[in-house]
Formats: structure tokens, sequence, C-alpha cells
């Protein structure tokens, strides 16, 4: 049994669920292990730097190149920058930066695509299983059913009002569940089915119940017209088929829908009223890099000295505004490392010709993430599912048969990738 369970198909399973952090203990509610997120990165870490010496020609490869920057250089550079401007320790500012170091993730992935050869069907079968997975397990927390951890404490701020607005709030595979609403839009503009409609709704209850964030809404509405542009008819059946799921609800649990309306009125004028947190935040950091002479100061960790919040305030994250985020940790340097981060991954998914709905979820995520960069700031914590993209689509660029890839034959890997050393050769 255990040896079924290391077959490397399985493990690459295991990999895709563990990456979701399903399981790992977070900040901002205590849902999951304890060091199970440390242990996995660790993980991640060692599996890419011995595949990185057992693949020497493996530097060859510019999306490699592309992933140790990302992964690699950037979280040092954060690191070394906040040692000199703020005397952190190095060690704390790679504590800070640790969701970067998984973008190193690529490199066991590609791996273990090599070895099982999968088909785009069966990757887009392992993500969904995932997010449904994910979506169970934050129901359960959500309803009490598994207790939160409670002899765990970290450093976060303390936004009174975001808590009473949204209590209850598990951001568990939140990137995940919206790779598999993409995933669902783009099977369902072929074809519109109740199974489908009844698993986006499902997600959707998971988005507006748990995940709770507004921003997350409006890219999956906005996404929804997208894939559905050219496919009126399509879209017509399935906001017919939801609409009448909620309807028929709604005569279940009237009560439910009209708390549901108060609260999203609430939400609504919280986010409208005023200048909010993130306009503080962006205002100090350019000024901040400003009065550097715009050479950038890194990030602080809150496990040295409270990071941030003793200098400007319990409520000031970098990870709230996007690129100006980036800019405060690389000053003058941020079009370069911006060009390199969105020019080199808009580069490395043309190279794969055919995509699948898994594939152009991964695209749509990304371009969603470019256009909303002051929100969303994919280039320093998106290395979690980046990582894995960039594995899928390499690995696929070299499958040129759309057939292969929409699961009508079995997709064996090519001769010459028994030895490695095509991989080794291919720059993508």
């Amino acid at each position: 049994m255990f040896k079924q369970l290391l077959a490397y198909r399985n493990l690459l399973f295991i990999l895709i669920l563990l990456n979701s952090g399903i399981f790992f203990l977070t900040d901002d509610k205590k849902a999951g292990l304890p060091f199970m997120r440390e242990m996995y990165l660790f993980g991640m870490v060692i599996a890419a730097g011995m595949l990185l010496f057992m693949w020497k020609r493996v530097y060859q490869s510019k999306s490699s190149l592309w992933i140790l920057f990302l992964g690699g250089v950037l979280p040092l550079a954060s690191a070394i920058l906040a040692n000199l401007n703020y005397g952190q320790p190095i060690i704390y500012g790679l504590l800070e930066e640790r969701r970067s170091l998984l973008y190193l993730s690529f490199f066991p992935t590609l791996y273990l695509l090599i070895k099982t050869a999968p088909t785009q069907k069966h990757l887009e079968n392992f993500f969904l299983y995932s997010a449904v997975l994910c979506g169970v397990v934050g129901f359960l927390y959500y309803f009490g059913i598994i207790p939160e951890n409670t002899n765990i404490s970290f450093h976060v701020d303390e936004k009174d009002f975001v808590e009473t607005l949204r209590p209850n709030r598990f951001m568990i595979g939140s990137s995940y569940v919206s790779i598999a609403v993409f995933m669902l839009l783009y099977r369902m503009r072929d074809r519109v089915s109740i199974a489908r409609v009844g698993l986006l709704l499902f997600f959707a209850a998971y988005l507006w119940l748990v995940i709770q964030t507004r921003q997350t809404m409006i890219i999956w509405s906005l996404a929804a017209l997208w894939v559905f542009r050219n496919r009126i008819g399509s879209l017509l059946k399935l906001g017919s088929l939801a609409s009448a799921v909620l309807i028929f609800s709604f005569f279940l649990v009237p009560e439910f829908y009209v708390e549901q309306y108060e609260r999203f009125n609430a939400l609504l004028f919280e986010a409208t009223s005023g200048p909010g947190v993130r306009d503080n935040t962006v205002a100090v950091i350019m000024q901040a890099v400003r009065d550097n002479y715009y050479v950038g100061l890194g990030a602080l960790s809150l496990q040295w000295n409270g990071g941030f919040s003793g200098m400007y305030g319990p409520h000031f994250y970098l990870s709230d505004v996007g690129i100006v985020g980036v800019y405060h940790r690389f000053g003058f340097l941020t079009p370069l490392v911006a060009l390199i981060f969105y020019g080199g991954y808009l580069w490395i998914m043309r190279q794969c010709k055919h995509k699948g709905p898994l594939l152009l979820a991964f695209q749509l995520t990304f371009w969603f993430g470019m256009l909303n960069m002051l929100l969303s700031n994919a280039l320093m914590y998106g290395g979690a599912t980046l990582g894995i993209a960039t594995a899928c689509f390499v690995y696929f660029a070299k499958v040129r048969n759309p057939a292969r890839e929409q699961g009508r034959t079995p997709v064996s890997p090519p001769i010459n990738w028994a030895h490695h050393d095509q991989l080794q050769r291919r720059h993508y």
C-alpha cells in the first residue's frame, strides 16, 4: 500500500493537493496543522535543490532561470535590503518572503509530469478534486465541525470592523477554487450540465460564506462574461439553471437570503466609504521610498520586533497594495522586476499552442492579476500557483497533438525524454 501511495501519479496529486494549502495553519484564521506549511516549503526547497543538482543542464532552460529569479533572487534581494535599511537579520527577511520560495515547486512538478505523462484532462481533475476538498474542509471549519487551533498565536492586525462584517472567514484554497471555477466556465462554454452548475454554485457559496473576498467576487463575474463572450446561448442557459436553483432555495430558506442581503449592503458601504487602509499604506510607501532616494527598503517580518506595526501601525501590510508593495521592496528597480515577471510568464504561456480548460484557467488568472496589479501582488505571493502552472505550460508545450491534450488518447512522453537530456536542452 505504501509503495502504491508513492507511485508517481499519486505523488503528483499529493503535491497538487498540498500546494493548495488545505492543511496549512494560516495567520488570518487558525485553521490547519501547525508547521505543515513550513515542512512543505522545506520539502519543495530540498526537492528543487536535488533536481537542480541532478539536471545539470537544466540551467539552460529559460523557464528555469525565470523561476530561479522569482523564487531565489528576489526573496534574497528583499531580505538583504531589509537588513541594510532596518537591520533586520536576513533569516527573518527570508521568512517574510517564504511564499516566493514556492516558485521552486516548478521543478518537482515538472519531474513528476514527465514521469507520469498525464493528459490535460487528468490534471484538470486533479485540480478540481483539490478545489472541492478545499471547499469541504473550509465549510467544516466554517460550521465549527472542525475546531480552530486555539493553542497557536500569531502577530496579526486587529481589524475589528472587518471581523464584525466578515466573521468566520477562512482563506483555505482560495486560489485553487478560482482556478476550478474558471475551468468549469470553460467547460460549460461548450456544454452546460446540471452537475457543472451544481459545482459552480458550491464554489460560489464557498466564496460568499467562507472566503468572503469582494475582489474575487468581481473577478469571477468578469471571468464569466469573458469566457462566454461568444457563447450567449450557453451563458443564458447557465444563468437560467443557476437562477432556478437560487429561486427554489429562496422559498426553502428566505431568512438566509434576507440576512445575506443586509450583509452585502454593509460590505458595500464599508468598501465605498472614505479613504481606507490601502490608501494610507500607499501614501506611506511612496513617501518612505522617496525619502530613501528611491532605493528599495525590503520587507519586515512580523516575527522580528513586530515588523512594520511598530513603525506605521497595525494595519500596514505590503500584501494589501499589490505592485506598490513590490515598489517598497525594490524601489527604482520595480519596473525591471515587473517586466521580467509579466513578460516572462506571457512568453512561457505562448509556447504552449494547445490549451485545455486548465491551462486557459491559469492564463485567465494571470491576466486578471496583471490587470489588477494595484491590488493583486501575484509577483511576490503567487508562487504556489505560478510554479506549478509554469511546469504545466512547459510540459504541454512539447505535446503538440490537440487530440491527446483533450484526453482522447493517452499521452506518452517522447522517447528522448527517457534520459532527460532533451529536457535539459529545451529552452522553455
